[in-house]
C-alpha cells in the first residue's frame, strides 16, 4: 500500500502555476526571493516523500503491512522512519502531559481561570478529592474554588461547525467535530509539586442535546477517548482560530497601508521586515490549503465552508477590538497572569520575555523620531495610515488608536499598537506555527474523529478506533511537516540596509538583540526545570522568524 501521497508534488505544481502578474506583484514588494525559496523547500519535501515511499517508511527490507480497518499505534509510529517522530508520541497518553499541553502545547491560548460553577461540569466534592488523590495530592473542591486554582478550556467558539466528510477511493467517510469543555486544577500552594492536572471533560450527547456527559480520570478507556476528543477539538481551534485567524489574517490588513507610507518614514522602515512573505503565504493558503479539496478540507473535522467562516470570525474578533489584543492583555483577559495560582505556564512566561524585549525596542526606536505626544499627533502620514486601517474601504479595524477611531495622540498608544503587531507577526506566529511539528503525530493530535463520541463513561472502546486512517495520518504528516519546518529570517536580525546608520538607532537595536539573547538563555535554563514536563522551545528567539512567511 502506498502511504505517502502526492501532496508535495501538488503544492509544487500549484506554486508553479501562480500567474505571472502575481509574481510581478511579489517582486515589487520584495517577496519574489521568498517565493523562490518556498518552491525549493517544497521540491525538497516532495523528494523526501519519494524517498519515504520508496523505503515503505521502514528501515527493514520487508514491506510493512498496514491494516486500514484497525491500525495500531505501532502502525502510526512506523510512518516516521524518515522524518523524526515527534517527542509527544512517547507520552501523549499520560494525564499530566494532556494537561501540560494546555500551557505548553501547540495551542496554549484557550485555558482560563474558572470562576463560577458551570452546569456542564457537575463534578462532586467526592469526585474531585478522589481525582486529586489519584495524582498524589490532598485537596478539596471547595478549597480549589476559594483559592482560584481551577482552570477551564472551553471550545464553545466552535459550536457553529458541522461534521464534515472525507472522500477516499470514491467512499465518503463521516468526520465528527465536538465542542467539549475541560476542567483542570493546580494543587495547593503547600504541595510537593504543583503541576496542572485534569479533573473532568464534558461534551453534549448530540449537537442539539442539552444533556452533557461527564468523563473523569476515574473512568476507564473512555477517559482516554474523551482526552483524544479534546485534542482533536483543540487542534481544529488551533488551526482555524489561533493560527490562521489570529496571526496570518490579523497582520494582512496592515501591509498595504504601510507600503503607502513614504519609503523613509520611520513606521514603514520598522514594519516592512515584519511583513516579508506574508502576502505570498496568505495567497498560498487561500489558493491551496484552505481551498475546497485542499488540506484543510481533507483533514479538519468540519466542512471547508465552515472552516473558512470560523477563521474569518476569529480574525474579526481581533481586528474589531485591536486595543485589547496585546499579549499581556490577552493573558489578563483569561486571568492567567498570577504565577502563584498557575505556576507552570511556559507560553506565558517565555512570551512575556519576548514581549518585553519587543516593547522596549519599539519605544526606544520611536523615541528617536517622536520627542513627545504632539509629534505623534501631528504626523500626518501616521494619521493617514491609521485612518486607512479603520476605514470601510481599508482595514475596517475597530477599537484602534487612542480614541478607538483610528487617531493616535500618544507615544504610549503607538508603542503598544506596533509592539502588538510585531509580536503577532513574529513570536505569536512562531508559537502556533512551529508547534505543528509535534502535531504531525496523529494519535496525539487528530485533526478529525471518525467515530461518534462515546456517550457512556464506562464504554471500553479504544480511542484508536476513531482516529483518522493511516492515509489521512500521512496527509497530516505531509502538510504539517512542510508548514512547521521552514525557518526564514530571525527576530532582531534586520538587514544592514533596514535602518539609517544612526548611532542612537544602532544602540537601540543592539539593546534589542542583547535582550533577545538574554531571553534565549533564560528560556533554555527554564527548560531544564522539572516543572516543564517537556521543553518548550517555540519561543526561543533563535527560532522566531521576523514575519509570517510560512
Amino acid at each position: 500500500m502506498q502511504i505517502v501521497d502526492n501532496d508535495f508534488k501538488e503544492i509544487e505544481n500549484k506554486l508553479s502555476q501562480i500567474p505571472q502578474e502575481k509574481i510581478d506583484e511579489l517582486a515589487s514588494t520584495g517577496e519574489k526571493t521568498l517565493l523562490d525559496n518556498l518552491q525549493k523547500i517544497v521540491k525538497y519535501s516532495a523528494k523526501l516523500a519519494e524517498i519515504a515511499d520508496a523505503n515503505k517508511l521502514s528501515t527493514s527490507d520487508s514491506t510493512v503491512e498496514f491494516s486500514p480497518q484497525s491500525p495500531t499505534l505501532d502502525d502510526y509510529d512506523q510512518q516516521f522512519t524518515i522524518i523524526r517522530k515527534p517527542a509527544i508520541a512517547y507520552n501523549f497518553q499520560q494525564d499530566l502531559i494532556f494537561a501540560y499541553l494546555q500551557v505548553a502545547g501547540p495551542n496554549p491560548l484557550v485555558i482560563e481561570q474558572f470562576q463560577v460553577s458551570d452546569s456542564r461540569l457537575p463534578v462532586t466534592a467526592e469526585q474531585y478529592s478522589q481525582i486529586a488523590a489519584k495524582f498524589g495530592f490532598a485537596d478539596s473542591l471547595e478549597a480549589a474554588m476559594a483559592d482560584d486554582r481551577l482552570y477551564i478550556a472551553d471550545y464553545a467558539l466552535l459550536n457553529s461547525l458541522v461534521n464534515g466528510s472525507f472522500i477516499s477511493q470514491e467512499l465518503e467517510q463521516q468526520k465528527y467535530i465536538a465542542t467539549p469543555v475541560a476542567l483542570f486544577a493546580v494543587p495547593p500552594a503547600d504541595s510537593w509539586s504543583r503541576p496542572l492536572f485534569p479533573v473532568a471533560i464534558s461534551y453534549q450527547r448530540t449537537a442539539i442535546s442539552t444533556e452533557w456527559i461527564l468523563f473523569t480520570p476515574l473512568d476507564g478507556e473512555s477517559w482516554m477517548t474523551a482526552k483524544n476528543i479534546v485534542q482533536m477539538t483543540d487542534s481544529n481551534y488551533h488551526e482555524l482560530i489561533s493560527h490562521l485567524g489570529r496571526t496570518h489574517l490579523v497582520v494582512e490588513p496592515f501591509i498595504v497601508p504601510t507600503n503607502h507610507l513614504p519609503e523613509d518614514h520611520c513606521l514603514r522602515k520598522l514594519l516592512v521586515p515584519h511583513f516579508e512573505g506574508t502576502v505570498l503565504i496568505n495567497y498560498g493558503a487561500h489558493a491551496i490549503l484552505v481551498a475546497p479539496g485542499g488540506s484543510v478540507d481533507s483533514l479538519l473535522a468540519s466542512s471547508v465552508g465552515g472552516d473558512q467562516a470560523m477563521a474569518a470570525k476569529a480574525t474579526q474578533s481581533y481586528l474589531f477590538n485591536f486595543n485589547e489584543i496585546s499579549f499581556p492583555q490577552t493573558l489578563a483577559n483569561r486571568r492567567v497572569t498570577d504565577i502563584n495560582k498557575l505556576p507552570t505556564y511556559p507560553y506565558r512566561d517565555d512570551g512575556l520575555l519576548i514581549w518585553n524585549a519587543i516593547e522596549i525596542w519599539v519605544r526606544d526606536y520611536f523615541s528617536i523620531y517622536y520627542s513627545n505626544d504632539s509629534a505623534v499627533k501631528n504626523d500626518t502620514y501616521l494619521q493617514t495610515w491609521a485612518s486607512t486601517l479603520v476605514s470601510l474601504q481599508g482595514g475596517r479595524l475597530q477599537n484602534f488608536g487612542d480614541d478607538g477611531q483610528g487617531k493616535f495622540n500618544t507615544i504610549n498608544c503607538l508603542v503598544k499598537t506596533i509592539s502588538t503587531l510585531i509580536f503577532t507577526a513574529s513570536a505569536q506566529h512562531a508559537a502556533v506555527n512551529f508547534s505543528q511539528q509535534e502535531m504531525m503525530y496523529t494519535p496525539a493530535f487528530p485533526l478529525a474523529r471518525y467515530l461518534p463520541a462515546p456517550i457512556n463513561p464506562q464504554d471500553p472502546e479504544s480511542f484508536i478506533k476513531g482516529l483518522p486512517s493511516l492515509t489521512q495520518a500521512q496527509n497530516q504528516i505531509n502538510t504539517l511537516y512542510l508548514l512547521g519546518s521552514v525557518y526564514y529570517t530571525q527576530l532582531g536580525k534586520y538587514s544592514p540596509s533596514a535602518f539609517p546608520n544612526n548611532n542612537q538607532l544602532q544602540a537601540a537595536l543592539k539593546k534589542f538583540q542583547d535582550n533577545l539573547k538574554a531571553a534565549e538563555t533564560t528560556i533554555k535554563e527554564r527548560n531544564r526545570n522539572a516543572d516543564r514536563l517537556m521543553p518548550y522551545e517555540f519561543l526561543l528567539p533563535s527560532q522566531i522568524p521576523q514575519s509570517i512567511n510560512i
